[in-house]
């Protein structure tokens, strides 16, 4: 098939149309400006993110820097400086630390190179060197193959293959370079006979090259103990540090990304999804970073609405388009009518009349709606701070608080009620300690004078007690109630009676509950549902259908619904299917070439005779085409069948070609 005949189109000489510069209209008209925002809001985000991520394993970081310090010092050694550092399965060395390694002082003027080797970097010993000389010297290969190739580079002698250890000390000696920090990401995925082959290598050349070795492991060292040969051991002179967990990472990370300056708001649908990709999958942190990038890429690049984002928008910068899609928003529309239910038609008369009036209301709006959010992350951090300080309680993860609160399910639900409670049984101790915490945060918080009165009161109280060692309890402490037993004909029954409380015991009771009054209400005003906020489409993004067929894609899925029904997206009446078949047995001669021949693919078997195949190729397509057209459009077919990994040639059988791929698998 690779030696037939194809046909030639030869197109007739025309002058080529002059291209015009088309500008947008519409809702179109403001991409330029959409970018430019989205540009400004990515990066104060990204910024955000890098500067969380270098303060999450800042003391690991240093400890690390201090081995790689001490070992330049000690280059005489004859076994190779090692660090192990102990991780979570889903967290890399280039998550984090390695980069934050290479901007130190010192790693980025060319003294200190690093060298991350992932597990995919070669099944055999060749061509995990060959990696790692190409990553250490900056120089890439022009294909992947493991095939012992002779490398181009020469050096005074002679050839080097592209393995050889003595291209990396020509290229150490030639730059100066004092280390070589190799970074095995992840450990356990290597095979065992092959890592300590590894190692060996290197520490056969630790006199000529400076190797540094860091390994990330997700279960102990004894286990990679076990897993290295005795040899690989006596190579290693490792120190032992603990990274942070995944889990804290990521919340960390995702408490960035949702702060309460945050240009946009995450939607509780996208933001679970994020959480829980990150969960089921094994993956770094910059996977977060980057689904959170791509959230804000999409609303920003789809959304024409949020052109409103921009802090410098003016109104003459808007087109009227926009205005009309604003009228159209559900919230828009929902506030139109409870404006028409509270007799304000003069107001919703300006708004649906003047483009200006919309314009201020929008701004004003979504400044009061972001603010809003704001106290509602604020709001959260409260609630953090409370179970933090309550003995026995558990702590809720920042990120799912942050999905029930956008959700509109935290302002009183179960938790929220539950915690109140426990706030009320707490002795004088704990009491005290939270009412500070609290108050710490006043800054960002909007309480009440009162609160500052209790404090007060509750000083005085427990300077006024008469036993300085024992708390105060409250009349809702467990501890002050008793059960009673009575036998009532020959029937026990238990009663729950309260004990007998001082003076002091009850002012503290009525302080306590005033504090949880004050943090109900409080709770109460801010955590709000988001969808109750006009134009909350404008600064809370909450679509999934982009984001899921990015982060969840099905390719292969979509290929073959394409070639199957190619009327479903080319939507033409030549290849619309009968009525009575289904589209799979649909064949017809107006259909494309690819499609066609992709119906014959399915029916035949897992060695597909070329002869067979152009034959029943030719009795669908060839009727009105002259054979050496519906040739070149038979090749052309199978070509694309074959770059698409769906069929390859066969040394079994040489007028045949192979099936690769089956529908559905």
């Amino acid at each position: 098939m690779e030696y037939e005949k194809a046909y030639v189109f030869q197109p007739e000489e025309t002058r080529p149309i002059k291209r015009r510069r088309v500008e947008s209209k519409g809702l179109q008209a403001s991409w330029n400006s959409r970018r430019e925002a989205y540009q400004t809001a990515w990066q104060e985000r990204q910024e955000g993110l890098e500067a969380c991520l270098d303060t999450i394993n800042a003391a690991t970081v240093d400890s690390i820097a201090i081995l790689l310090d001490g070992a330049s010092q000690d280059a005489q050694s004859s076994r190779i400086p090692t660090g192990i550092i102990v991780t979570d399965p889903s967290a890399t060395l280039s998550s984090g630390i390695l980069r934050q390694l290479s901007r130190r002082e010192g790693s980025g003027d060319g003294r200190r190179v690093f060298v991350a080797l992932p597990s995919s970097s070669g099944s055999n010993l060749k061509a995990l060197l060959k990696a790692l000389i190409q990553r250490a010297t900056l120089r890439h290969a022009d294909s992947e193959d493991e095939t012992d190739e002779v490398q181009l580079t020469r050096r005074k002698g002679g050839r080097l293959l592209n393995y050889d250890l003595q291209l990396l000390c020509d290229h150490v000696k030639e730059h100066q370079i004092q280390q070589v920090v190799v970074a095995f990401e992840d450990t356990e995925a290597f095979d065992n006979d092959l890592l300590s082959e590894l190692i060996e290598l290197l520490g056969r050349w630790r006199d000529r090259i400076p190797f540094i070795c860091l390994f990330s492991i997700a279960t102990s060292i004894e286990f990679l103990q076990q897993r290295l040969s005795k040899a690989a051991i006596k190579c290693l002179n490792g120190r032992l540090f603990d990274a942070a967990p995944a889990g804290e990472v990521l919340e960390q990370v995702f408490q960035a990304a949702t702060g309460k300056r945050s240009p946009l708001f995450l939607g509780p649908g996208l933001a679970s999804m994020a959480i829980e990709r990150q969960h089921d999958y094994i993956q770094s942190i910059d996977s977060f970073t980057d689904a959170a990038k791509y959230g804000y890429m999409s609303f920003y690049y789809a959304n024409a609405l949020s052109v409103f984002l921009r802090p410098d928008l003016d109104f003459k910068d808007v087109a009227d388009d926009h205005f009309e899609a604003l009228r159209t928003l559900d919230s828009s529309r929902s506030w139109a009518r409870h404006s028409l239910a509270n007799q304000e038609t003069a107001r919703v008369r300006d708004v649906l009349e003047s483009n200006e009036h919309l314009f201020r209301l929008v701004r004003q709006k979504m400044a009061d709606g972001r603010e809003i959010l704001g106290n509602m992350m604020t709001a959260l951090t409260v609630i953090g701070v409370l179970q933090n300080g309550l003995p026995n309680t558990p702590v809720s993860l920042k990120s799912s608080l942050y999905i029930q609160a956008m959700s509109g399910k935290l302002a009183g639900s179960a938790m929220i009620r539950s915690l109140l409670l426990t706030i009320r049984r707490v002795p004088s101790d704990v009491a005290t300690n939270l009412l500070k915490e609290v108050l710490s945060l006043d800054a960002d918080i909007s309480m009440p004078e009162s609160c500052n009165e209790l404090v007060n009161q509750l000083n005085e109280l427990v300077q006024a007690q008469d036993d300085e060692k024992k708390p105060l309890r409250s009349e809702d402490d467990l501890k002050n109630s008793t059960l009673r037993t009575t036998v009532v004909a020959q029937k026990v029954e238990l009663s729950k009676q309260k004990s007998a409380l001082s003076k002091q015991d009850t002012a503290y009771t009525a302080i306590l509950r005033g504090f949880t009054d004050v943090l109900e209400k409080y709770f109460t005003d801010t955590l709000i549902n988001p969808k109750d906020l006009l134009f909350h489409e404008i600064f809370v993004y909450d679509l999934k259908s982009p984001y899921r067929e990015v982060f969840t894609p099905r390719p292969r899925h979509a290929i073959e619904r394409a070639l199957a029904s190619p009327h479903d997206y080319l939507d033409c009446d030549c290849c619309a299917p009968d009525q009575d078949e289904r589209d799979e047995a649909t064949l017809a001669s107006t259909q494309p070439a690819s499609a066609v021949l992709y119906q014959l693919y399915l029916e035949s078997g897992s060695l597909i005779n070329a002869s067979d195949l152009w034959q029943a190729f030719h009795a669908v397509s060839g009727d009105d085409k002259d054979d050496e057209q519906t040739m070149s459009l038979f090749q052309r077919a199978l070509a694309e069948l074959r770059s698409l990994g769906m069929v390859k040639s066969t040394r079994k059988r040489v007028d045949h070609v192979a099936k690769v791929a089956w529908r559905g698998l």
